[in-house]
């Protein structure tokens, strides 16, 4: 057995030997990279898509960039985004449509809830879909401004002066209306609209519930 042994490991030492004259055998190199590390080729490529991004913010905010630029840079486009804006929307329709029969004591006809949600959606796609991007500009603040401002104060009115029926066919929709409008808007501008809408509930001693 140890001749055995013995015959093996000078087997082992003549083929190292013979590796050897193919390969040179060295110490590892522990002075460090001689090159970019991964860390910092993915800080540069950061760098870099943050001034990409910059660059096209800018182009867009100048009307330079090419039509339809931006529904590219987008992964959903301007009709995905109008689509997932209707989908909240109906939803809240549909919830305000629940909330409506149990303040009244009700009982909840479904058939006529999910009716009146489906009725809705193609109203609030054409909606979303040819104002939103148009959000930003002063006109379009100013008409959601004055369509949050309107629909809160008829919405309040509404609910304090109409027979239930009527309430339970105009609250949803007026709800919904002034919800979006006012998410459209900007911070201070909505903020406004609901002080106005909060004055308007004080004057007129109108009540919530």
């Amino acid at each position: 057995m140890d001749g055995d042994d013995d015959g093996k490991t000078s087997q082992t030492r003549r083929e190292r030997r013979k590796q050897s004259k193919y390969f040179e055998l060295k110490q590892p190199d522990r002075s460090g990279p001689k090159g970019k590390t991964l860390l910092e080729i993915a800080e540069e490529r950061e760098k870099n898509l943050f001034k990409l991004a910059d660059e096209r913010r800018a182009e867009l905010a100048q009307g330079t960039a090419p039509a339809g630029a931006a529904d590219l840079d987008e992964p959903i486009g301007r009709f995905g985004e109008a689509v997932v804006y209707t989908v909240t929307m109906a939803m809240l329709h549909f919830t305000l449509d629940v909330l409506v029969y149990n303040q009244y004591g009700e009982k909840i006809n479904w058939a006529t809830i999910f009716s009146r949600t489906a009725q809705s959606i193609p109203v609030i796609l054409a909606l979303v879909y040819a104002l939103h991007r148009q959000a930003d500009r002063v006109i379009a603040q100013a008409f959601f401004f004055a369509l949050s401002t309107l629909s809160g104060c008829y919405l309040i009115h509404a609910t304090n002066a109409w027979a239930y029926l009527a309430v339970m066919k105009r609250a949803s929709p007026l709800g919904t209306l002034w919800v979006w409008s006012v998410i459209e808007l900007r911070p201070s501008l909505a903020l406004l609209s609901l002080c106005l809408a909060g004055a308007f509930l004080r004057w007129g001693n109108y009540s919530v519930f």
